[in-house]
């Protein structure tokens, strides 16, 4: 190893770790240097700053097996062990910091903990021991795991299982989403469908009276209150069914405090996709428990339920093949469809067809004239229901092709008029949660025209909420919007936009996430080799969830 600075200030300077976590590590050695002072090597420091660095992008822990593809294609020349012993000989001269799992019950336990050869934060460590513990615990008969991608029927699952409860043994229930939009959606689906299927009034009114939330708001989460959240151990959620919908989105630590939240007699439904998007936060819970549930000796495999069947595309529907090869990571089968004509979908390689991408922007420009000359009219009902024809989804904010591109350029062709601010037919996202409005982080709205005043209309084309802008919550201008943003949702035709060249950010479950919000056509613009890099690109968080079930 070379020397301290040298080791640690490359680390930085090739973004194999970041600062903060340098000195993250540096205050959590010079804690334990207080207690027990001892000479600490650059590669404990090192050490540390990548298990800080990993949670940091999603893992629960750091693989040693697989530490060296941390270097990635920028710190190759960093001084570095090729071998998973070197580092596990680092951890033993360093016990006091890196201990064992038997350490986290300690008052005095230590900042990280060894397991195998994965490396964790004591108390992400404890999260994912928490949740293997009460879900193999609950397995037997309170925790039903559902999954299936985009138009698998996992709603019509929901509502079917409710349906045919009988009058006098409906139980309390909650609904919950990532987001409040994605949440007050299911509810509406529900409803619509429980009616269409003749469920019983005892039914309907515990689905009208059910909380339909985030589940930070569920769990009564306020910044402010020590413990910041309402529900836990102490005082267990009141409901008998929990049903959390999108729940590739939950993290780790999120869906460690809902079961420690659930009561003893607490029926769980974990509805999701878990080829999709997971949370920003450490971990891939859903994916995780659904590679642990499909074992034929885990306790989950009998409360685990795969449904396939394709209700919302033709069994020859180009998007359905499409995201079947992207999952499945099948570069040959993707470029045969993306080859194929097909009304209901589209190719679009930026750098070899221009003018093919000329005319779509200029179909993104006429729909969002249609937008506008709806709201400036006054005619809300118009305005939102055009805003669903068609959403652009870039994988990134910035650069060409990125959100803030998009939006600039759809401004600067619809006219002056987009020069004010809060412009009549500005499509808005709502960035925080409001309470006062019953705005939620996700919301899209239209700006309209309302008796001569600009204002913002919400919801149900047919029944929409309109909000003075004064009240108005953070929001952000969506002609486009990211990829991570539009999880939950679906357009009639999406355009999915990659950037020209490979990202890192650009993978698998991104690609695989955007191509699935259609609910009719779908246009993907990107060159072959940013889609193939994405689909050979799967996010692979380092968890020990999976093994733990």
């Amino acid at each position: 190893m070379s020397e301290t600075s040298v080791n640690l200030d490359a680390a930085v300077e090739h973004r194999v770790v970041d600062l903060v976590d340098i000195e993250s590590a540096r205050q959590i050695f010079a804690l334990a240097n207080s207690v027990k002072n001892r000479t600490r090597s650059d590669q404990a420091f090192l050490l540390a700053a990548l298990v800080l660095h990993s949670f940091r992008e999603g893992h629960a822990c750091l693989d040693l097996e697989n530490i060296d593809t941390w270097r990635g294609e920028h710190g190759t020349e960093i001084a570095w062990p090729t071998d998973a012993s070197s580092w596990m000989k680092t951890l033993g001269e360093n016990s006091d910091v890196f201990g064992q799992p038997a350490e986290v019950q300690d008052l005095s336990r230590p900042p990280f903990v060894v397991e195998g050869g994965l490396v964790y934060i004591s108390r992400v460590f404890q999260e994912e021991v928490d949740i293997a513990q009460r879900l193999v615990a609950a397995s037997g008969s309170t925790v039903t795991v559902v999954l299936g991608g985009p138009g698998t029927g996992k709603t019509r699952w929901v509502a079917e299982q409710l349906g045919a409860m009988t009058s006098g043994n409906v139980p309390s229930l909650a609904l919950c989403a990532p987001t409040g939009k994605a949440s007050r959606h299911l509810k509406a689906v529900l409803d619509k469908r429980l009616r269409e299927s003749g469920a019983s009034e005892d039914v309907l009114d515990a689905l009208q009276h059910a909380p339909s939330t985030t589940a930070h708001k569920l769990l009564g989460y306020h910044p402010a209150r020590t413990p910041k959240f309402r529900y836990g151990r102490h005082e267990p959620l009141p409901y008998k069914l929990v049903i959390v919908d999108e729940a590739s989105m939950m993290s780790l630590s999120m869906m460690n405090r809902l079961l420690l939240s659930l009561r003893p007699d607490a029926h769980l439904w974990l509805v999701g996709d878990p080829d999709q998007l997971a949370s920003v936060e450490a971990g891939s819970v859903l994916a995780d428990i659904a590679r642990g549930a499909k074992r034929s000796d885990s306790v989950l495999n009998s409360r685990f339920i795969e449904l396939t069947k394709q209700h919302r595309f033709d069994a020859d529907s180009p998007i359905a093949q499409l995201a079947a090869a992207v999952r499945d990571g099948d570069i040959a089968k993707a470029r045969t469809i993306l080859n194929t004509p097909h009304p209901d979908f589209l190719w679009i390689d930026p750098q070899k067809e221009p003018e093919k991408l000329a005319t779509l922007q200029s179909e993104v420009v006429n729909h969002a004239r249609l937008v506008l000359e709806a709201a400036e009219s006054g005619d809300i009902e118009g305005a939102l229901t055009a805003k669903t024809k068609l959403q652009v989804l870039s994988s990134t904010r910035d650069g060409h092709l990125g959100v803030y591109d998009w939006n600039q350029t759809v401004e600067a062709r619809l006219g002056p008029s987009t020069s004010k601010r809060w412009y009549a037919g500005r499509p808005v996202l709502i960035t925080r949660n409001d309470s006062s409005t019953g705005l939620a982080n996700g919301d899209v709205g239209v700006i309209c025209n309302v008796d001569g005043h600009p204002r913002a209309s919400f919801g149900d084309p047919q029944d929409p909420t309109t909000i003075a802008l004064a009240r108005l919550p953070e929001s952000d201008t969506v002609h486009a919007l990211t990829i991570h943003k539009s999880q939950g949702s679906e357009y009639e035709h999406v355009v999915v936009v990659l950037p020209q060249s490979h990202s890192r950010i650009v993978t698998r479950e991104l690609l695989y996430t955007g191509i699935t919000r259609p609910q009719k056509k779908l246009t993907l613009v990107a060159t072959i080799e940013s889609i193939e890099a994405a689909i050979m690109t799967p996010i692979r968080r380092a968890t020990g969830l999976a093994d733990r079930l």
